[in-house]
């Protein structure tokens, strides 16, 4: 049983009732209902072990209405009969909030936790915030006091005594400095001669690690303030702390931009189907030769690599082939790992950050950025499609990851010159540059980034079959890195992540000559046409690749109107931004930017030709 469910009983508060007088919790009260009013989106309060209610029936006077959790039933009793002589409504619920994995409390809009804080270990805290969060809103709050061990530390007793209406009540505990516990009991003698023995053990912070543990929990910290006064600042003598914070904004998937429903008998431009047409015989042809033998089917599906559970041996030849190293030569085996598509190899990669920073631009995909706020990791959103901005925000923010897209959703593709560079940059602050080539496929055979990780070091470079091959469902991604990080990015990425037979079709298709020449060539001739329709219509575009099979469009209300009017349905593209702080990343802008796929197929382009027409002519209007 953990020590707290045999600590926080009668005995317990009936020294602690003479601590919390009336005019102590009254301002504390005030406190809280101040910083609630002003900062939470509502009223629904959460009080994080209640205890006997003294702040929740405060805050409960005040209008607010509170859910109080604890895992002492005698306080909750306690605070239940409170309630009742207050004449305020109190939801009370005995719950573990360590122990318990699933709390099943209502939605709130705030949670407060005051002098409940540091009862199991650093994990057991972390897990909590976390678990918190998830409770909370995007715009919710939380309010979190602790006891300073810096303050604590100037009076800290081994052993005390004192007395209470006869009871007598002795102290005999020890400061452990390297675990930073307080560890020990409280003997309890009654007046009617008996005693009881209350377990302590607690945790006590620094203001510094409890700053840690927010942002790693996924939160930012508002402010900070000392003994419930706002605006008091923290000094070395302080001994109670209160820390007011915010989750960071959920990074929005990227696969919220496929949930849109077409507009009927319209043109659907969110995607293009027509595309698998152009490397339908490509993709065949690996399938044939893999499957050359059907009564061999069972055997392929049942084989497991476990001699080589990141595909390395196996794709390093064909990727160097494919990918443009010079004919001869190719990675070593260990710098190539092969995952779950380039989605599953980015949410591994966020691992690297380890604490620090990842760096995404603003238009980037968000695929990083969400599963790194997912763990509490911090995200930094600056512009950089651009080397010297990119270097800039390098520079001043100094992440653990910078990602950039090539090509990215607008803009030029990087050069192999910026990217050496960036490199160089993110190096020289101790961080990793990831190049997600997951569009790599539209570039031109021999322009891959991946052949530079031979020479420039802190380097990772993906590639996917999704984009252009249309084999997403292969599930099968690469990650080409530097040989100084290959052994880190492999801690940090699961082994045998890909199916056998789906990594026997996938290097089959790659080492076909050029199976998306066709595919380049019809995106050549078909996207300047699109743009030209685009103009007549009206419709204002974002700069974009030549070579991608999309048109980038800003979000604005003239776009989406003009689209609407004509029957054409694009892909919502989230953008983020810095939002409340560099470290929250935020969620999609009003405008944000939409995607429209070019149309490949006779049939398509006749479609969406016509629409745009319509378009063209309420413009002439």
């Amino acid at each position: 049983m953990p020590w707290y469910r045999d600590y926080f009983t009668a005995d317990y508060w009936a020294y602690a009732d003479a601590e919390y007088t009336a005019e102590r919790t009254a301002a504390e009260v005030a406190y809280l209902a101040d910083v609630l009013t002003r900062l939470a989106p509502g009223r629904r309060v959460l009080d994080v072990g209640c205890g006997v209610g003294r702040h929740a029936i405060g805050l409960a006077r005040l209008g607010f209405q509170v859910v109080g959790a604890d895992a002492s039933p005698y306080a909750l009793d306690r605070a239940s009969r409170a309630a009742a002589d207050a004449g305020v409504r109190l939801q009370l619920r005995q719950l573990d909030l360590i122990e318990s994995a699933d709390w099943g409390l209502p939605p709130v809009d705030a949670a407060i936790c005051v002098q409940a804080f540091g009862w199991g270990t650093d994990a057991d805290q972390l897990r909590l915030l976390r678990t918190l969060r998830r409770l909370l809103p995007a715009d919710g709050l939380l309010v979190l006091d602790h006891s300073s061990v810096l303050g604590i530390a100037r009076i800290y007793q081994a052993l005390a005594e004192d007395e209470i209406d006869g009871t007598t009540f002795r102290f005999n505990r020890g400061y452990d400095p390297v675990a930073s516990r307080s560890r020990g009991e409280v003997v309890v003698s009654r007046g009617d001669g008996t005693r009881a023995v209350l377990p302590d053990d607690i945790r006590l912070y620094t203001p510094a690690e409890i700053r840690s543990l927010l942002t790693r929990a996924g939160y930012e910290v508002l402010g900070v303030d000392t003994e419930f006064r706002s605006g008091a600042p923290v000094t070395i003598a302080a001994r109670y702390v209160q820390f007011v914070a915010r989750p960071n904004r959920v990074v929005e998937s990227a696969l919220a931009g496929h949930q849109a429903r077409a507009v009927p008998a319209g043109a659907d431009l969110r995607w293009a189907p027509d595309e698998a047409e152009l490397s339908a015989r490509a993709v065949a042809a690996a399938w044939a030769r893999v499957a050359a033998d059907p009564a061999a089917l069972p055997d392929l599906a049942r084989r497991y690599d476990l001699t080589d559970p990141f595909g390395g041996e196996r794709a390093a030849p064909v990727l160097a082939a494919h990918l443009g190293w010079p004919a001869g030569s190719a990675p070593g085996h260990d710098r190539i790992t092969a995952g779950a598509g380039v989605t599953g190899l980015l949410h591994g990669l966020c691992r690297l950050a380890d604490g620090g920073a990842v760096l995404v631009d603003r238009t980037g995909h968000p695929q990083i950025a969400e599963a790194a706020a997912a763990i509490g990791g911090q995200v930094v959103v600056a512009p950089i499609t651009d080397l010297a901005d990119a270097r800039a925000a390098v520079t001043c923010h100094r992440p653990a990851v910078t990602v950039v897209d090539r090509p990215a959703i607008t803009g030029r593709h990087w050069s192999l010159a910026m990217i050496r560079e960036l490199a160089a940059t993110t190096t020289s602050v101790g961080g990793v540059l990831v190049v997600d080539e997951t569009c790599g496929g539209y570039l031109a055979p021999g322009t891959s980034a991946a052949p530079l990780t031979d020479s420039v070091p802190g380097l990772i470079v993906l590639r996917g079959m999704s984009k252009g091959y249309c084999c997403g469902g292969l599930r099968v991604g690469f990650a080409v890195t530097s040989p100084g990080i290959a052994a880190t990015v492999r801690a940090v990425l699961p082994p045998l992540a890909v199916s056998a037979l789906s990594l026997d079709v996938a290097l089959d298709l790659l080492a076909q000559p050029d199976p998306l020449e066709q595919l380049r060539a019809r995106i050549g001739a078909a996207k300047p046409a699109l743009l030209g329709w685009l103009e007549r219509g009206g419709i204002t575009v974002v700069d974009t690749d030549e070579h991608v099979p999309w048109v980038a469009l800003p979000g604005d209300a003239a776009n989406r109107a003009a689209l609407a009017g004509c029957g054409v349905t694009v892909k919502e593209v989230p953008v983020l931004d810095a939002g409340r702080g560099e470290a929250g990343p935020g969620a999609r802008l009003a405008a944000g930017l939409l995607r429209m796929s070019v149309p490949l197929s006779a049939e398509r382009r006749a479609v969406v030709e016509t629409a745009l027409a319509r378009a063209a002519d309420l413009a002439a209007r």
